[in-house]
């Protein structure tokens, strides 16, 4: 018997091997593509760590996630970072509404005074009106004045007569003391609200100013 020649055999075993090659090195290239998952993160000495397993140090300290070229793909927070995250939302949120507020306000002034003289006046009418009003408590104050001036006296000539002050006198002229010193303290008020009322025309007026020239701005396409 004649024997078969292995000649076919030599010519499919170099093609199976190039199949092959290429398989292992797709395989090893998906491998250093990816890489293993590892994590980094610095210890309670700021020592730097890498490991392929999470600790209870990392987790503590907050990790970075990275691959096996060493890019950091994802940082998890600790629980100190996540609460100053939460801390700086909240005051970024507070800053925001009352930016907003803010905004708020000035549009309304500028929709309620379409002009510099009429805010102006606004704000000088409400000084007159305080000042009209400390009138009016003087004019009270003074006439309670009088008639605890007069209570006083009325005690005095009986003391003076020798005999004592009627017991609904006395209590007459302490209630009268009591709305006297109310008066002169409801005039205190009105004289610290008309003086800051005053201090404020001139800030007002600037702000005025500023927003108007703001709005004035955007109108002409000069601020987005």
């Amino acid at each position: 018997m004649i024997p078969t020649s292995p000649r076919p055999m030599r010519r499919l075993v170099p093609g199976l091997a190039l199949i092959l090659g290429l398989t292992i090195a797709g395989m090893a290239l998906s491998a250093t593509a990816t890489g293993p998952v590892q994590y980094r993160w610095h210890d309670a000495h700021g020592v730097l760590q890498f490991s392929d397993t999470l600790s209870a140090d990392a987790i503590a300290h907050g990790y970075d996630v990275v691959n096996a070229q060493g890019v950091v793909v994802q940082h998890v927070p600790s629980p100190a970072e996540r609460r100053a995250e939460e801390v700086a939302a909240q005051a970024q949120a507070r800053l925001d509404a009352e930016r907003a507020h803010q905004q708020a306000a000035d549009a309304q002034l500028l929709n309620a005074y379409p002009t510099e003289d009429a805010l102006r006046s606004a704000l000088q009418a409400q000084v007159s009106t305080i000042s009209q009003s400390m009138s009016a408590i003087e004019i009270n104050l003074h006439s309670q004045e009088s008639s605890l001036a007069d209570m006083l006296q009325r005690a005095a000539e009986i003391e003076h007569e020798k005999n004592p002050v009627p017991p609904y006198l006395t209590h007459d002229i302490a209630q009268q003391r009591r709305v006297v010193e109310q008066q002169r303290l409801a005039l205190q008020r009105q004289q610290r609200q008309r003086d800051a009322a005053q201090a404020a025309i001139a800030p007002q007026l600037a702000r005025y100013r500023q927003i108007k020239l703001q709005a004035q701005a955007q109108a002409d396409g000069q601020v987005p």
